[in-house]
């Protein structure tokens, strides 16, 4: 009501106005074929600043009446006398009639270019907003307030594929339906509102496109790294399993077949075949361990453990720390932690077996136990050849072994700190390694109990 008010007093004035102009024009003595010029452009002007042909055809035939009241002969009369008087009226009012015509056509296309203008800009913004997301449910969420945002509908997207429908529209990627926006609105939507969400169905289509095949690839390459480090692990294995069978086999059957063999020689070869074992053992252990921790049946059977009790159990059993100088530095009160104690030996018997293979005979090893505030902290430290720095940020992941150091001090198959990472963080602690002038060493820390260790 309010916009018809307001184009009829558009009209009112731009009528007004013309007339007084022609007028004034007619005074002046210009002749009618150019007073008539004024009464086209109050058309165009009318035609302008309303919308539809209703107000630009009245005023053509307004302005027509006027012009052949006032300046045809004869004058106060809409009688015509004069044949080219009839065909100028005639002429005027069809280049008023087309000028209304395609001043309105005009105006529609300038409010379609808006339209699209507008369309352009949120579609860019959506694209803009979803081209830096990483995250399929990031991606969703940002589709959703942009919908919201745009045409203040609710909607849920989601990569559940419902049947096409007036409140359902898929979202569609290359060649596959990825999803469907569900209209949660009871309200019906207009053809712009549709637009919109059919155009933000396309964007997100392609970002979900976009990031399922980033997905997809990943998997490809988890896989093929996968693949790649099982065909290493077996490699590793068939090596390592190899070498303590061979020692076990060849020390055997000397013992089998040698007739003439000393106590001392007998009891040589059966260290031999018991260190063979021993080092086969560890491997197997070692390798049921990761093979726990990978499918996540690793369990703790946590009970309280004296720290001396677990550091002593865990040199026992390895005899070639025999042949290194080994410093135990314990609190003199007994110190409880609470953990699983078979898993702990492991650590240290992994981290033991780790300072064995850098060092030599006489080379010392300390294992350092302090109390701390909350946790307890074990270092264990040698004077070995240290940890190469190409390894040193990557020393607790699987299959990682330096290659600087010869083949006969290359025993295991790079699992053995990687288990202790599992195993300590597990435990709720943490475990890190530092490589000193002197030698390697090796830092981890369990939570304990303040009660238990007053």
């Amino acid at each position: 009501m309010k916009e018809k008010l307001r184009y009829l007093v558009y009209f009112g004035i731009i009528i007004s106005i013309e007339l007084f102009c022609s007028l004034t024009l007619n005074s002046m003595g210009i002749r009618k074929e150019n007073i008539l010029m004024v009464f086209i452009v109050g058309v165009l002007l009318i035609s302008t600043f309303t919308k539809g042909y209703f107000y630009g055809l009245l005023a053509s035939i307004v302005s027509v009446l006027c012009f052949n009241f006032l300046y045809i002969d004869p004058n106060y009369d809409f009688h015509i006398s004069d044949p080219n008087d009839f065909m100028l009226i005639l002429f005027f009012l069809m280049t008023s009639v087309i000028a209304c015509s395609l001043t309105d056509r005009f105006q529609k296309q300038i409010l379609i270019s808006k339209k699209n203008e507008g369309i352009s800009k949120q579609l860019y913004s959506l694209s803009e907003r979803l081209l830096n997301v990483s995250g399929i449910e990031y991606i969703l969420l940002k589709g959703n307030q942009y919908i919201e945002e745009s045409i203040q509908i609710k909607t849920n997207i989601s990569l559940e594929i419902k049947e096409e429908s007036k409140n359902v529209i898929p979202i569609i990627g290359m060649n596959r339906v990825l999803g469907s926006i569900e209209i949660l609105s009871h309200q019906g939507l207009n053809e712009d509102q549709m637009i919109i969400i059919k155009a933000a169905a396309n964007q997100l289509g392609n970002a979900l496109e976009r990031e399922l095949t980033y997905l997809e690839q990943e998997k490809i390459k988890v896989a093929m790294e996968r693949e790649h480090m099982l065909n290493s692990m077996l490699r590793s294995i068939s090596h390592d399993l190899r070498t303590p069978l061979t020692g076990i086999v060849g020390a055997s059957q000397l013992m089998m077949n040698q007739d003439h063999l000393t106590n001392e020689d007998i009891y040589s070869l059966a260290k031999d075949i018991h260190d063979q074992a021993h080092w086969l053992t560890q491997i197997v252990e070692n390798i049921l361990n990761m093979s726990k921790i990978e499918s996540g049946n690793l369990v703790l059977h946590k009970n309280l453990e004296v720290v001396d009790d677990l550091i002593y159990e865990a040199i026992q059993h390895l005899p070639e720390l025999e042949k290194r100088n080994v410093v135990v530095d314990v609190p003199q009160d007994l110190l409880f932690i609470n953990v699983d104690g078979k898993l702990m030996v492991q650590v240290f018997i992994n981290i033991l077996n780790n300072a064995i293979k850098y060092t030599k005979e006489k080379d010392q090893i300390t294992i350092h136990v302090k109390k701390l505030e909350d946790e307890v902290q074990f270092m264990i430290k040698d004077t070995g050849s240290g940890i190469s720095k190409n390894i040193l940020d990557h020393i607790f992941e699987e299959f990682v072994t330096d290659t600087n150091v010869s083949n006969d001090s290359q025993k295991g198959i790079g699992l053995g700190l990687a288990i202790c990472k599992a195993i300590i963080q597990a435990h709720g602690g943490k475990i890190w390694a530092k490589d000193e002038t002197d030698g390697a060493c090796f830092i981890f820390t369990i939570p304990s109990d303040k009660e238990l260790n007053v």
